[in-house]
């Protein structure tokens, strides 16, 4: 238990706030609490407890007898809403629910199915005594103490009003379970200082304005967890790896089965196909599509985009022609590079530059004339789109440089380093595996296709060459460390990244074990902010959640509350993302730009910040932990996948009348994601339709033919019913 008091001017200023919303000022108290819960919890749905004396009636006073209890008070927090509105819901709420102090709180749990543990039927109780403390036997004036607050379940607010002049006395008890001094000591100061807040402000404007953060807390979070600012020359993605190229021209530059090339050769490779391109209108803020499977031709064309001063789209091969035709056609690139005739949709309009017969051996090998500058695009990458449709993400070259410039500084490649490159070009991790090495004198080793599915393939590819530098997802992770033959990598390997989805901890603890010596790092960041935005090494002998870490170069998080309002460390908020590493935006969708890419009131005038759809939260050391989603993103094995696509997707199939989509994990570690349709269509078609439509991350594992969908009492679809 912690006590306080609330200053007398404040608990003045709340006694005339609830004389002018006509109202007790123990209503304007439970309207405080419901808002502090809102925030504390990121929910607009609070239950709040409150204690009964469960009397009705001049016998019943008369009783002797314990008789309280505890009624649920529910209360809708929104940001729109005012403080008054709030009050008078609290008003009303009380009212109604004063008609049923007799219906025991055990029973109410019971009719609602609510028994056995983590089934709570309140939130935290709000216990309010408005009434004089004080104790008198016959004359002789006694002060109550407190022994013990009793079982509390979650966190019990009690207000005393002790008419003593000294304001409002507020005890918080918490479970020792759920709480230890600090957390409640946070809790407590936080409502305090949201008390003094509301006292002072008008009760008619929007609760938006109301923070829980103290001035202290929104230090730490604003500033100090967001100092990051480090001066960066003004270069492009292209403009190290030619000068890296100049410095050491022998060099190994690439390896991809037997084929080895040194910078030189990489480099004149790139620059006469980069010439080649610039006669097709190639130049910078514009696009060239890239669709050739995974080797050394894979390279020289993407360096060969960058030299030209354009934008590389990556189009995974293996994806359905209506896939890469849509991307084409969205996109608009000047041309597209493949690496034999029939691989792209020919019928789109866009010119093909198939290497497979294409000779650049008059082409200059000098590097290319170019007005690139840090603003112009590197590269589009295209993402999975709620409503359908995939959307394409332009990364300009100063952000992706800050990535690579950060990540040169945190983990200093060498040119003993060995690079693997394993991730398909179409996601975001590719990019630094393909150009990281290449700017730091480093070998890019290069997977063959389908190798990034394969554990053992990857663990003889590392051992055989040498490989000290690698990512995984972490599911990948897991699959790779089951591999036998994993422990073995232990000796070239020195740093292995994990991306993509939250790394589990005992996944970190199993990696300690298989592979001691070489360091874990968790990785988090959208395409949208240039791969990634923040960095943990992970400890071998921690515990707890892996935070997904700390804010990287000229780079700031922020956790928000539905007002947009900063979270105090520990409080759940939507993860946004400012500073240098933002992409430009959607290509071709400046409404769905200015929807995800909204101004950051936080930073610089006329600076953004990118809403990332992930709740997050502040560690007291500066950390952000990842807890989950807000919407009906997934990710699957590493991939960003929007639910409502693949809905759309299911839908659109002959004979299906409704569609939805999730993923299921029955077994721990075992994801699958599963399609439900309704309207009698045959699930093996609808999954073969699918298929020629999405990539194949993209398609259920399974898909499920119900009669209807489970729908709750409002009509909804209940997910959670689903088989």
């Amino acid at each position: 238990r912690r006590g306080a008091r609330l200053s007398p001017e404040a608990t003045e200023r709340l006694r005339e706030l609830a004389a002018g919303l006509r109202a007790t000022w123990p209503d304007v108290l439970i309207a405080a609490q419901a808002l502090y819960v809102s925030r504390a919890a990121g929910r607009a749905d609070v239950v709040l407890g409150l204690p009964m004396m469960g009397r009705m009636g001049g016998v019943a006073l008369r009783v002797p007898g314990m008789v309280m209890n505890v009624l649920p008070l529910r209360l809708a927090v929104t940001p729109e809403a005012t403080f008054a509105e709030l009050v008078r819901q609290v008003v009303l709420g009380v009212r109604e629910i004063r008609r049923h102090q007799r219906h025991r709180y055990e029973d109410i749990r019971r009719d609602l199915g609510l028994l056995g543990e983590q089934r709570a039927l309140v939130g935290p109780l709000v216990n309010i005594m408005p009434f004089d403390y004080g104790v008198d036997f016959a004359g002789s004036p006694a002060r109550a103490r407190n022994l013990s607050a009793g079982p509390v379940e979650d966190l019990t607010v009690n207000v005393y009003d002790r008419a003593d002049g000294r304001g409002l006395a507020i005890d918080h008890d918490g479970n020792p379970a759920l709480y230890d001094d600090a957390a409640l000591a946070a809790h407590q100061e936080r409502f305090l200082h949201l008390l003094d807040r509301i006292s002072g402000s008008d009760p008619h404007r929007p609760t938006a304005g109301l923070d829980i953060a103290t001035p202290q807390e929104l230090a730490l979070v604003l500033d100090e967890f967001n100092h990051t600012e480090q001066p960066v020359p003004p270069t492009t993605l292209i403009g190290p790896i030619e000068a890296q190229a100049a410095r050491t021209p022998e060099a190994t530059a690439l390896v991809h089965g037997d084929t080895r090339l040194t910078y030189r050769e990489l480099d004149e490779r790139a620059n006469r196909l980069a010439h080649h391109l610039q006669s097709l209108g190639a130049r910078p803020g514009t696009v060239v599509a890239v669709s050739v499977p995974r080797s050394a031709e894979l390279v020289v064309a993407l360096l060969a985009v960058l030299k030209a001063g354009a934008a590389y789209l990556p189009l995974d091969p293996d994806y359905p022609a209506q896939r890469l035709a849509y991307m084409l056609q969205d996109a608009a690139p000047v041309c597209a590079i493949t690496d034999r005739a029939g691989r792209l949709p020919e019928d789109t309009g866009v010119p093909l530059v198939d290497l497979g017969t294409l000779d650049v051996s008059g082409r200059p090998w000098v590097n290319p004339a170019r007005a690139l500058t840090p603003a112009h695009p590197a590269y589009v990458i295209y993402t999975s789109g709620s409503t359908g449709r995939p959307k394409g993400v332009v990364v300009p070259h100063s952000a992706i440089d800050n990535r690579l410039r950060w990540m040169q500084h945190a983990y200093g490649l060498t040119g003993q380093d060995r690079v693997l490159q394993k991730t398909p070009s179409s996601f975001d991790v590719s990019v630094w595996e393909f150009f990281w090495p290449l700017r730091e004198g480093a070998t890019l080793v290069v997977a063959e296709p389908g190798a990034h599915k394969d554990p053992a393939r990857l663990a003889r590819l590392i051992r055989e060459q040498a490989v000290t530098t690698c990512h995984f997802v972490p599911s990948m992770l897991q699959v790779f460390l089951t591999e036998p033959s994993a422990a073995d990598c232990a000796g070239p390997l020195r740093r292995v990244f994990c991306s993509g989805e939250a790394l589990p901890r005992e996944s970190a603890h199993v990696f300690a074990r298989t592979l001691p010596g070489v360091a874990l790092h968790n990785l988090y960041g959208p395409t949208e902010a240039a791969v990634d935005v923040t960095y943990h090494a992970c400890d071998p002998d921690g515990s707890g959640p892996v935070p997904i870490g700390r804010p990287v170069w000229n780079t700031r998080l922020y956790v928000l509350d539905a007002a947009r309002r900063p979270c105090p460390p520990g409080v759940p908020g939507e993860l946004y993302l400012a500073g240098r590493q933002l992409a430009d935006g959607y290509l071709g969708r400046p409404e769905l730009t200015a929807e995800r890419f909204v101004t950051d009131p936080f930073g610089a005038p006329g600076s953004r910040m990118y809403r990332t759809g992930d709740v997050a939260r502040w560690t007291e050391h500066g950390e952000v932990e990842y807890l989950g989603r807000t919407d009906h993103q997934v990710k699957l094995r590493g991939q960003r996948i929007e639910l409502g696509e693949i809905e759309a997707a299911l839908a659109a199939q002959d004979g299906v009348d409704g569609a939805c989509a999730l993923v299921r994990e029955d077994r721990p570690g075992e994801q699958l994601l599963v399609g439900y349709v309704t309207g009698g269509a045959d699930p093996a078609a609808v999954r073969a339709g699918v298929a020629r439509e999405l990539p194949e991350h993209m398609v259920p594992s399974a898909v499920v033919a119900l009669a209807a969908f489970p729908l709750g009492p409002s009509g909804k679809l209940e997910r959670r019913e689903l088989p």
